[in-house]
């Protein structure tokens, strides 16, 4: 399946592999039964937009079901990094971060990223910016759920103005990083 990416997704997605050394990441959209990828980028990666997996599949669907982030270390015999979106890029990873994409009264998606520089593991200021851009993932992706076809940066600043209200430093830093990816779009 052949699908256009979506540019603020796709930004949002370039934002948290650029911050954190990630060489994959991608964003899904939740449905009632699938997690579709409607961003990716890294090598290869663009092959899995449009793609599916069942929502409870692989880490992205443990994500989309617990609304809790998951960041994993590889071990060979692990098989939750061999499991859904991540399958199909017929690589295992050596480490994994996963976090829900939320509004205010439901999950609409997450945004997981694979293979840190330098194999290390995820950190927890990765946990911490990757679960900020998720957060302004999910208006984005609630308007494609809704049907609604986002083509820029301005649907951000509502929520991009609620992080600056409740913790500044946090947001100077996200808006810097997206800021930087829009404009080269």
């Amino acid at each position: 399946m052949t699908k256009r990416a979506d540019p603020v997704l796709t930004a949002i997605a370039q934002a948290a592999v650029g911050a954190t050394g990630a060489s994959h990441g991608w964003v899904l959209l939740l449905t009632d039964d699938e997690l579709e990828v409607s961003a990716a980028v890294g090598d290869g990666a663009t092959k899995l937009i449009g793609h599916r997996v069942d929502a409870g599949s692989g880490t992205s669907g443990y994500v989309a079901a617990s609304g809790q982030p998951l960041a994993l270390a590889g071990s060979a015999g692990d098989p939750r990094l061999g499991e859904g979106v991540v399958a199909e890029l017929g690589q295992r990873p050596a480490s994994l971060l996963c976090v829900p994409c939320a509004t205010d009264d439901r999950i609409v998606g997450v945004l997981e990223l694979i293979d840190k520089d330098g194999g290390q593991r995820f950190s927890f200021d990765d946990v911490e910016l990757v679960t900020l851009l998720g957060g302004i993932a999910a208006p984005a992706l609630a308007a494609t759920e809704d049907g609604i076809d986002i083509t820029g940066p301005d649907e951000l600043a509502v929520e991009l103005g609620r992080l600056a209200d409740g913790d500044p430093a946090r947001y100077a830093i996200v808006a810097s990083v997206v800021e930087a990816l829009l404009a080269a779009h």
